[in-house]
């Protein structure tokens, strides 16, 4: 097995292993104790949760961009339009966690942390799909599950509130982990690096 191939399932399982504790595990945290109803609930809430939530943020960050890039080098060739969604997704991941960690420093509750995930949550997955359903390297299922992924996340938020969007986001991005875990077994290494 080459070394991409062993970086791929690794991939995958950081994916899925963000989507438990910052989706799922923290959608529970936060139904169990509520702080991202309003400005003012984030505020007062404790600051071991905010802490907790800006770590999570991070892992969210770095396990969900894992994910993408696994889709990324097993799923498309990598031609420079792709590599520039995913310069983007990267550099939205590192201004997400970063603005996670400067709302729990100053408890102060802002929603520009949404520009940094705009990027990694939802545009690269739906760019990742169509640029995966192009080259068909993947199973087409896969490539329709990425952009369903950033369709879903795209609008839970809005429709179900934090804790159950929390929840919904985790299981998606456990889904898309999961794929991209088994899709290495089907990756063809001849048809890597095109552009």
């Amino acid at each position: 097995m080459t070394a991409q191939r062993n970086l791929i399932p690794r991939l995958g399982l950081a994916c899925m292993a963000a989507a438990v504790v910052s989706g799922i595990f923290q959608g529970i945290w936060e139904m169990a104790r509520p702080i991202l109803i309003t400005s003012d609930t984030f505020a007062s809430g404790p600051a071991s949760q905010r802490w907790g939530y800006a770590v999570l943020s991070i892992i969210k960050s770095a396990g969900f961009f894992a994910g993408l890039f696994g889709l990324f080098k097993v799923a498309t060739k990598r031609g420079w339009i792709v590599t520039i969604f995913m310069v983007l997704a990267a550099l939205g991941a590192v201004f997400f966690g970063a603005v996670w960690l400067i709302m729990a420093a100053t408890r102060e509750h802002t929603i520009v942390y949404v520009l940094g995930g705009l990027w990694y949550q939802m545009v690269a997955p739906v760019v990742l799909g169509i640029a995966s359903l192009w080259r068909n390297l993947i199973s087409k299922w896969i490539s329709i599950w990425a952009i369903i992924v950033g369709v879903l996340n795209s609008q839970i938020f809005g429709r179900l509130g934090p804790a159950p969007a929390l929840i919904v986001q985790g299981v998606i991005w456990l889904i898309l982990g999961y794929m991209v875990y088994v899709s290495a077994s089907r990756e063809q290494p001849n048809e890597a690096y095109h552009v």
